[in-house]
């Protein structure tokens, strides 16, 4: 199997186990979406786009990508970001997580900072204000 693939297939494989992982999860009831639509939403594109790109594989990416470093060090935040998830606390975790993608992205630490402070307060308020999350 080529490289391209072989992404598309492991990005299929990724779609189908979020999918499993949401089994339990309550859809929703009486018009209110549960906590399972978003996940499985993404499941679902996921796993359309990985067999679309399984059928259809294209060419792949260049040799050399531009950002290569920033791409893997985004890969890290991200594991960073899961293995940390319940040690934590979210506001905490995710205030960071996005100045490091901000970072990333080459703004300057000020801009960084208080964007990252101002979408983790944004977000935090909307799980736990607005749909009812609570983070422990």
């Amino acid at each position: 199997m080529a490289g391209p693939r072989l992404v598309a297939a492991v990005l299929a494989v990724f779609a189908l186990a979020i999918l499993a992982a949401t089994i339990g999860y309550p859809g929703g009831s009486q018009g209110v979406p549960g906590p399972a639509v978003v996940p499985r939403l993404l499941g679902v594109s996921l796993l359309v786009i990985g067999l679309l790109l399984v059928r259809s594989p294209g060419s792949g990416a260049p040799r050399l990508v531009r950002h290569q470093v920033a791409i893997a060090a985004t890969m890290a935040v991200l594991v960073v970001y899961v293995t940390l998830w319940r040690t934590v606390p979210y506001g905490v975790l995710t205030g960071l997580a996005l100045l490091a993608f901000m970072r990333l992205t080459g703004l300057g630490w000020r801009g960084a900072i208080v964007a990252a402070a101002i979408m983790a307060t944004a977000l935090q308020l909307l799980f736990e204000r607005g749909l009812g999350v609570r983070f422990q």
